[in-house]
């Protein structure tokens, strides 16, 4: 039995892909590795692919070899490529499509007998891809290039300079490699412009409800409620500390609730005496260190609390931005990082 669970809303994981649907001009894909930023991979994917998803991309070889059982008609792309000569074998017989990222992956797949393929050009990020001054065509000799795609960094910043940069560098690639679809626009990417999109958009956080924007206001969807339950309820007299390295003392009597989900969970430590849990619209304090696997909050305002009633981490009342915000990360990390103890529930 779990203590702590991540509601997914899965009609708002659909709406906001058909936002990103309208406004791509071309194909709208899905970026679903990481467990679909933790909301889950297999779910996600199977509703996306109802809504017309048909190009799906993950991260890793595992990510890709687990949902090509779930999307076995649909595009399944993976970022990392091929790592050695039995991963680009088996990603040949599954029907997989590797992203290229070096000549050593070339020549890998060169032995797959034309299987598909994507390649990936490094536009800025210094990450993953090729560098357009070494990139020719001939390299792909023998290869069935389906996709060529970059990756922006800067996107969430429509301002920034780098995007405009990083635009005229692939389209003076892609000049090179005519007729081959293309890949660019991730969640901010995609909303900010065509010549930022490619014929096959990436959106990623968006989807799951999170803000592509540093500066705007997040207008997609919640989709997911993260929920913990009270395991204990007790008093704590003036002057009593409370949890690890007693950094917090009651200064009166107060009534605490004890949760059942910590930092193994997901909760960043960083919220300790500061973080808030709710319940009912109603925001209440975390006291003390987060534990492992327990938080301390006051619930003294609210007698009706008791042993088995959820209280929310994030969603309705306490944002996922708001708690990105209060922890210095972004909303991609705070979801990627709730643990697998937490119960995905699906409504």
């Amino acid at each position: 039995m779990s203590f702590a669970r991540l509601v997914v809303d899965l009609d708002s994981v659909s709406a906001n892909y058909r936002r990103f649907v309208d406004a791509s001009a071309g194909l709208a894909g899905a970026v679903v590795k990481a467990d679909a930023y933790g909301l889950g991979m297999e779910a996600v994917a199977q509703r996306l692919k109802t809504e017309g998803c048909e190009h799906f991309f993950v991260a890793t070889p595992e990510e890709g070899f687990a949902l090509k059982s779930v999307v076995n008609e649909g595009a399944v792309y993976v970022f990392s490529g091929p790592p050695d000569a039995d991963t680009a074998m088996a990603f040949a017989l599954a029907n997989i499509v590797p992203v290229l990222n070096s000549r050593e992956q070339i020549g890998l797949w060169k032995r797959q007998n034309g299987a598909p393929a994507a390649l990936q050009v490094d536009t800025g990020m210094q990450r993953l891809g090729f560098d357009p001054e070494e990139l020719a065509p001939t390299m792909l000799e023998g290869i069935e290039l389906v996709l060529l795609m970059s990756h922006l960094a800067c996107a969430n910043e429509p301002q920034h300079p780098q995007n405009e940069k990083q635009v005229y560098i692939f389209s003076r690639v892609c000049e090179d490699f005519p007729g081959i679809e293309t890949s660019f626009g991730n969640s901010a990417g995609t909303l900010n412009g065509t010549q930022y999109q490619g014929g096959i958009t990436r959106p990623g956080i968006g989807l799951y409800g999170g803000n592509p924007y540093l500066d705007k206001a997040n207008d997609f969807r919640n989709a997911a409620v993260f929920e913990a339950q009270v395991v204990q309820r007790r008093r704590v007299n003036a002057g009593e500390s409370v949890g690890y390295g007693a950094k917090y003392v009651a200064p009166h009597n107060v009534e605490i609730a004890i949760v059942g989900v910590g930092y193994a969970d997901g909760v960043s430590r960083v919220l300790s005496g500061k973080g808030q849990l709710a319940h009912n619209g109603a925001r209440l304090s975390v006291l003390g260190e987060i534990g492992m696997d327990l938080i301390h909050v006051d619930v003294t305002d609210d007698p009706s609390i008791s042993v088995g009633d959820w209280l929310e981490v994030f969603g309705a009342t306490v944002t996922l931005d708001e708690v990105a915000e209060m922890t210095g990360t972004s909303g991609y990390e705070i979801l990627s990082r709730i643990g697998p103890r937490v119960s995905r529930v699906y409504v």
